[in-house]
């Protein structure tokens, strides 16, 4: 394929210091955008009730989303320490009920002390098995109604409703970046990865147009060894619409990587650093990170589906999958026996092992507008 140029420009310093890549690199101060850091935390419960609290100003609603975090961390202690693993989905998921609700709140969402609803659901009829199973997500009633929790995190984090009606659960459970390959095994598609990992993305800034944009560089013998070429990357992680493949401009590195240019620069009238955050933002639904306590402490992917499959942000696939485990603990405990047990068991016993703090860890770097990662002390 023969690829236009990139388009002209010099990473992005501010500070004297090259910008990194971050879902939250900059924080507002009360004059400007100024480089953000990252917050080591041994403890994220702690940043996540100070994030919630900090911002919610009537007392009652401050000491009821205080109550909501203290509720989850004891349900999600409580999963940690379970000696049975049939115990541990209900307990994780209503733990990570009680925080949708705190982080809801603590962005100003209403009406989630009383009754709400889950908004999630299985689907009468589809069986018990990942292969066949689907769930229902709906939102919050338009005027009156319990609230649903899923829809009002959902405005939280990302600011619409939630995408509702059916979705497979095979197609969750897809989503998850740790223990796909797990996944793809169980699922008899040892060759059908889905997630490409991003080498590395570069904010790029051209001064005499006021502009800034984004480059995603993906190892191209990383690539080549999944079958995946530049169009299928394109197309299938959805950045078609706002990127395009390009030729790099260092020979060195265009023979290593596929370069993936974001079309259209963001322009800024003051400082670059001022549209930063609304650079981010274009990439944002289309990245996939697992969280890590050394350096870099995020790696971000590209997520290829089928046209056909329904997406969901990487928090909600978590989300979702802990609701359907936690629902046949309740009602189905034979049918999560044969979950774990049978072909499915490796890939559902490794995600009950780490996606629960990965989700912790993503949950307090939004509550936060922050990146959190879990502090190493000696």
């Amino acid at each position: 394929m023969r690829l236009p140029p990139a388009r002209p420009g010099t990473p992005l310093m501010v500070r004297q210091r090259e910008l990194d890549f971050s879902l939250y690199p900059m924080v507002k101060t009360s004059r400007r955008w100024g480089r953000h850091s990252t917050l080591y935390a041994t403890d994220p419960w702690a940043v996540i009730a100070g994030a919630v609290t900090e911002s919610i100003t009537g007392q009652a609603e401050k000491s009821a989303a205080a109550s909501f975090v203290r509720q989850a961390r004891e349900y999600f202690e409580a999963a940690e320490r379970a000696s049975s693993i049939e115990t541990r989905p209900l307990l994780y998921y209503y733990s990570f009920l009680n925080l949708a609700k705190a982080i809801a709140m603590g962005r100003g969402r209403s009406d989630l002390v009383g009754k709400v609803r889950h908004g999630v659901s299985p689907v009468g009829g589809t069986g018990h098995s990942p292969v066949t199973t689907k769930l229902n997500i709906d939102a919050s009633a338009a005027v009156t109604g319990p609230k649903s929790a899923i829809d009002e995190l959902h405005w939280a984090l990302e600011g619409t409703a939630v995408a509702t009606g059916h979705y497979e659960v095979g197609g969750i459970i897809a989503q998850s970046v740790i223990a796909h390959r797990m996944w793809c095994a169980s699922f008899g598609q040892q060759r059908a990865e889905r997630f490409v990992p991003i080498d590395r993305i570069e904010f790029i800034h051209d001064e005499a147009a006021n502009t800034v944009w984004l480059r995603v560089l993906v190892r191209r013998a990383v690539a080549a060894s999944r079958g995946w070429g530049l169009t299928k990357i394109l197309t299938e992680s959805g950045l078609d619409s706002d990127f395009r493949g390009v030729k790099h401009p260092d020979p060195t590195v265009e023979s290593e990587f596929h370069v993936l240019e974001q079309c259209v620069p963001v322009r800024y009238t003051g400082r670059a650093a001022d549209v930063v955050v609304d650079v981010v933002d274009v990439v944002r639904p289309f990245l996939w990170q697992t969280i890590t306590a050394s350096a870099p402490f995020r790696r971000f992917y590209l997520y290829l589906s089928p046209p056909t499959e329904r997406r969901m942000p990487q928090w909600l696939s978590v989300y979702s999958t802990l609701f359907w485990l936690g629902s046949l603990t309740r009602y189905q405990p034979v049918e999560l026996f044969e979950v774990l047990d049978g072909k499915f068991g490796p890939f559902f016993r490794e995600f009950l092992e780490t996606q629960p703090r990965q989700l912790l860890y993503i949950l307090a770097s939004d509550a936060k507008r922050q990146n959190v990662t879990r502090g190493v002390i000696v």
